[in-house]
């Protein structure tokens, strides 16, 4: 062992204590410290545009939130979003890996082809989309004419807009629920869906009792993640209808942006900030305690 010190240290500390603080002071400077500045501004009145006189707001920028229609609206907008964008993609996500492990030779083949819309950028999706669902040059509107049903304004109406932009999120996003529960399934053991199939067992009795809970630990952290991603998604949404039409798919990320960089009010939209922070850090603290009681149960 070496023992040779350095400025008091010994020299194998000293290498650790050099190797890990440079990460540490970055992830202070890139997170904690505008976290922090963050959670600051959310008591000022500060306004971009004259920054040279903030001054102590208080709880101003909170009452503001829920006294303003528009703030509360994408609240809802944002938790509207969310809850079924999740839980359309956990159910398709489930479905399509439930299709693929039971299918022996093209089951890689399957793999790459369904993985393929979780690896475009959420930009490019909103763009291609917005053409694709275009009332006059779209190809859905094409088809939808040609069997009769007319061209539907699929982001000309608010419900129909929020309808769309949740279809699209699924659309991108099933894929990830998708890989991380095939490879649950397939880590599945085999014993005990074999010795159910001898006691009688159907093929739904095995899924509500072997199945479905061997995957609910899987399910459960794509569930977080997805909630955590949906909750704060802003390039998909503003790439397809930048909130419109109005407001109807404006969500708290979006109203974020708003409030800062076209109203400049840097204090109200901190104080928006702060607020989806804390409700996406409840969120997560209840599906991690939630899982850690499985797992101790087990």
């Amino acid at each position: 062992m070496n023992n040779t010190k350095f400025l008091g240290i010994k020299r194998d500390t000293f290498l650790l204590y050099a190797l890990v603080i440079p990460s540490v002071l970055i992830v202070l400077a890139v997170t904690i410290y505008p976290l922090i500045c963050t959670f600051v501004y959310s008591f000022e009145n500060f306004k971009l545009t004259d920054a040279q006189n903030k001054s102590f707001a208080g709880l101003d920028n909170y009452i503001k939130i829920f006294s303003e229609g528009g703030s509360v609206r994408s609240m809802l907008t944002t938790l509207t979003f969310t809850f079924f964008g999740v839980l359309a993609s956990l159910i398709f996500g489930l479905c399509i890996a439930l299709l693929v492990n039971s299918l022996k030779r093209s089951r890689p083949i399957f793999r790459v082809v369904f993985s393929m819309p979780m690896l475009l950028s959420s930009v490019v999706v909103g763009v291609m989309w917005k053409f694709l669902l275009n009332n006059e040059l779209g190809i859905i509107n094409f088809f939808t004419s040609s069997l009769g049903m007319g061209k539907p304004g699929w982001l000309d109406t608010g419900a129909f807009a929020v309808f769309t932009v949740i279809l699209v999120d699924v659309w991108q996003w099933t894929p990830y629920v998708f890989i991380l529960t095939l490879a649950g399934l397939e880590s599945l053991p085999l014993e005990p869906v074999e010795s159910a199939r001898i006691d009688g067992a159907n093929a739904f009795q095995i899924f509500r009792y072997l199945t479905l809970p061997g995957v609910m630990p899987v399910l459960k952290v794509a569930a977080m993640f997805r909630i955590i991603w949906t909750f704060r998604s802003f390039d998909l949404i503003f790439s397809l209808t930048k909130g419109g039409p109005g407001r109807a798919t404006e969500t708290m990320a979006l109203s974020i942006w708003r409030t800062a960089f076209e109203k400049y009010q840097i204090g109200e939209a901190s104080a928006q900030s702060v607020l989806m922070f804390l409700v996406l850090m409840l969120i997560s603290i209840f599906l991690i305690r939630s899982m850690n009681r499985k797992t101790s149960d087990i």
